[in-house]
């Protein structure tokens, strides 16, 4: 819970908000107006289309997968990563998976209709919200896409408990080679901490949000927009993550 807190106060929008109530706070004096205008000119910037898809650039190295890369792979198993959860859903009866889950697991049943090998999951809940996400994925999986499940990681919380517990089931099955399956976005950390766990880990990333040559000085590109601002967010909460995981490696 103090984990979430301090993210939540750090990452914008928090870290917006407290900067615009420092700037009131000292309205009077220089720094209470640096405040201010700091504050104005991230939320502008992260508003901003083309600022939003220029840091998205470096978060996406990883290309699809190809057909030739498929058939020549050596992955025993496609592994997905949950991404949270479609709360209180009342058309489907209870909580179902986010939009962000969704697209990971439907890219991963298309895996598995070109490959045939099977679909492991992983992502744990807090105490608060059960089932476990992962169990939301499985059921999404069999039920709607028709793709048997072979395994479930249940409680991790964070992509770094994803590797280290995955790992355990996967090679209680004897299973070393993967195909990881994520966001575009988060597969440079998701990689980062699956290579240290020892696992041959190719990755098979989906749901790309640059797209070279799109709109680059389209007047659309300069004006601020609330999905440009939620791209800019995943864009710096990656960045911290891979930080945070480099330095914690280095401690």
């Amino acid at each position: 819970m103090l984990y979430t807190i301090v993210k939540s106060l750090l990452l914008p929008p928090g870290i917006l908000i407290i900067l615009f109530l420092l700037g009131f706070l000292w309205a009077r004096r220089v720094i209470g107006r640096l405040f201010i205008f700091l504050g104005l000119v991230l939320l502008t910037l992260m508003s901003l289309p083309l600022v939003a898809e220029k840091l998205m650039q470096d978060l996406q190295p990883y290309p699809a997968l190809t057909e030739e890369a498929l058939s020549d792979t050596q992955a025993r198993a496609i592994l997905v990563l949950g991404a949270g959860r479609y709360l209180g859903a009342a058309e489907y009866g209870g909580d179902t998976l986010s939009v962000n889950s969704l697209e990971r697991v439907r890219y991963a049943a298309r895996l598995h209709k070109q490959t045939g090998l099977p679909v492991f999951v992983t992502g744990g809940s807090p105490p608060y919200e059960e089932p476990p996400l992962a169990h939301l994925m499985r059921d999404v999986l069999e039920r709607e896409f028709q793709v048997p499940v072979a395994g479930v990681e249940d409680r991790s919380r964070t992509t770094l408990e994803n590797a280290q517990l995955s790992r355990q089931m996967l090679l209680g099955r004897g299973i070393d080679r993967i195909l990881l399956v994520t966001h575009a976005w988060h597969m440079p950390r998701a990689m980062q901490v699956f290579e240290e766990t020892g696992l041959a880990v190719t990755p098979a990333p989906t749901a790309f949000f640059y797209r070279s040559g799109q709109d680059k000085v389209a007047i659309l590109a300069w004006l601020p927009s609330a999905d440009a601002f939620l791209t800019s967010y995943r864009a710096v909460h990656e960045y911290l993550g891979q930080a945070w995981y480099q330095l914690k490696a280095a401690g």
